[in-house]
């Protein structure tokens, strides 16, 4: 495994790594950036600093020399080397000074008097008039050197050429120290950058380690019982917060799925033992007695069709907690399924002298969703409407558009109504208030449910509202638009 390959694997192998390396990648480049630029304005800064202390001496020289540049005479002349000495021992710097056609007067230095060096680019642009700036290399002295040629005017003209030069050893020697200071406080700001940068990186990472952890060892042990510790409040809380949301709601899917299974086995279990004991009465001998066995065969019948009907419900709702049903994006026309309901539950009214009253105005209404499941929610409400309400009463189904977009399908009984303590829990699975009145009616205790499941698929809500003795009004809505 190569260098490279280690590196990747170490990188990708933890998010800690990642932003540990992302924090020292962008501290680093951010602090080289800005030391770099600081250094080199630095320099700059002083560069410009010295290049305006070459200028400012040129010109005092030239306001000392700029009578004897206009004389040709030896004294004159004498008086310039002077001058020119002068300063070069006092600073340290080289001063030459060139007469207008670019013939050396004096020099400080090692140039010959009378050389011309009118073709060095500084001489040539200050003999135009032009204050020129020139770094050059004396690969005699093997240094830098920066010169300042300073035009001097005289009546309009430029009467000669004064070129101030400084050696830059000793300004590059404290440029270099300068530069290790700053490698050097780079260095440790680094070290420092890592040292917290690994405190941070590890405390946001934490939290997810932990909610990693606890997720393969609920993975491997199906253990739900401990939550993430959550002390923070920052967008890592909030997703520790939101897992342990998650849990809870795994424990109580647990709950609910046991609950389920008991419900379910105990809703099996009275058919079924019911069936024993009707099937043991007839061999012990009811079955020669006419009278006797028309009672048990039918009572066996109906616990039979009790069973099937249960099993079909639970069938029923696990497919469509499941998401199992094939399309439920179909344009239903809501007025033709209220009318198949009501006509489907007119009979069973009849029977029980319960009048059911279909005042739906839905002409024209669609809804987006399974026409087939909508109707047997619209038709659960009215059974169970109809199953409690005593005879004589009546049952309302209306229909009406209360936003632009949603509909309401009601259903008003006359009923015995629903207990308060009742009310929240009666789209629960098996859960019966009146247990005695529901077996009597012939329910499983998981029509409400799968009516809410329906109603829950086609993106709509299902409320109630009831009052003990005087009847429920179950209110269904919908999203909806107009042909």
């Amino acid at each position: 495994m190569g260098l490279f390959e280690r590196v990747y694997r170490w990188f990708s192998r933890s998010l800690s790594n990642q932003l540990l390396f992302t924090y020292l990648f962008v501290i680093a480049f951010a602090l080289g950036v800005v030391s770099f630029w600081a250094l080199y304005a630095m320099k700059s800064e002083k560069i410009d600093v010295l290049r305006n202390s070459l200028e400012v001496e040129a010109a005092h020289l030239a306001l000392e020399i700029d009578n004897d540049l206009s004389l040709d005479s030896e004294q004159a002349t004498n008086r310039i080397k002077a001058a020119a000495d002068r300063r070069a021992a006092r600073l340290g710097w080289a001063f030459t000074v060139v007469n207008n056609d670019g013939h050396v007067i004096a020099d400080s230095g090692r140039l010959p008097e009378g050389e011309n060096i009118s073709s060095r680019p500084e001489i040539s642009d200050a003999l135009a008039g032009i204050a020129a700036f020139y770094t050059a290399h004396s690969s005699r002295t093997r240094t830098d050197w920066l010169y300042v040629a300073y035009p001097v005017r005289e009546a309009g003209q430029t009467g000669g050429v004064i070129r101030v030069g400084v050696p830059l050893t000793d300004f590059n020697q404290r440029f270099n120290r300068d530069l290790i200071v700053f490698l050097e406080i780079m260095f440790s700001t680094l070290v420092v950058t890592v040292l917290i940068s690994l405190w941070l990186a590890r405390r946001v990472t934490r939290p997810l380690s932990d909610m990693s952890e606890m997720a393969r060892q609920i993975a491997r042990s199906g253990d739900i019982s401990v939550f993430v510790p959550v002390g923070r409040r920052d967008e890592i809380g909030e997703m520790a917060l939101s897992f342990n949301q998650m849990i809870g709601r795994l424990r109580e899917e647990e709950r609910l799925r046991q609950e389920f299974i008991a419900n379910a086995s105990h809703e099996l279990k009275t058919p079924t033992m019911a069936i024993g004991s009707v099937v043991e009465a007839l061999q012990a001998g009811a079955i020669d007695d006419p009278e006797l066995r028309y009672q048990f065969l039918n009572s066996l019948e109906n616990l039979v069709e009790r069973q099937s009907s249960l099993l079909k419900d639970l069938l029923d709702i696990t497919r469509l907690e499941g998401g199992a049903e094939a399309n439920w994006q179909q344009d239903v026309n809501l007025n033709e399924v209220v009318q198949i309901s009501v006509e489907q539950t007119r009979l069973q009214a009849q029977k029980k002298r319960v009048e059911i009253r279909n005042n739906a105005n839905s002409d024209g209404i669609v809804v987006s969703g399974n026409s087939i499941q909508l109707q047997r929610a619209i038709v659960n409400l009215l059974t169970n409407a109809v199953n409690h309400t005593p005879g004589g009463g009546s049952v309302f189904l209306t229909t009406k558009v209360f936003e632009p977009d949603k509909v309401e399908v009601v259903i008003q009984d006359t009923g015995t109504g629903i207990d308060p303590s009742d009310i929240p829990h009666i789209f629960e699975r098996f859960y019966r208030g009146d247990k005695a009145r529901t077996r009597t009616a012939g329910g499983t205790g998981l029509g409400l449910a799968i009516t809410r499941e329906i109603i829950a698929r086609h993106h709509g809500s299902i409320d109630v509202e009831s009052v003990l003795g005087e009847g429920s009004t179950f209110i269904v809505r919908l999203p909806a638009r107009l042909k």
